[in-house]
């Protein structure tokens, strides 16, 4: 649980600096890096979702026994 408010806080922050610096044309470096921040987080939280689903079944599989 604790991974995934963390993944959430970070996919908020960088959705937030990615719109924050939407505007501003002359800092690309900042945006690149706000847009890496933001796959990171995505790639992370497909991981946690990944592994909650297999633990999900593996739970449901053991109760159904």
């Amino acid at each position: 649980m604790i991974k995934i408010v963390k993944v959430a806080s970070l996919s908020a922050a960088a959705l937030l600096t990615t719109s924050l610096l939407g505007g501003c044309t002359t800092d690309q470096t900042a945006r690149d890096m706000a847009q890496q921040a933001l796959d990171t987080a995505n790639s992370a939280q497909a991981c946690c979702n990944s592994n909650t689903e297999r633990l999900d079944r593996m739970y449901q599989k053991i109760m159904g026994k």
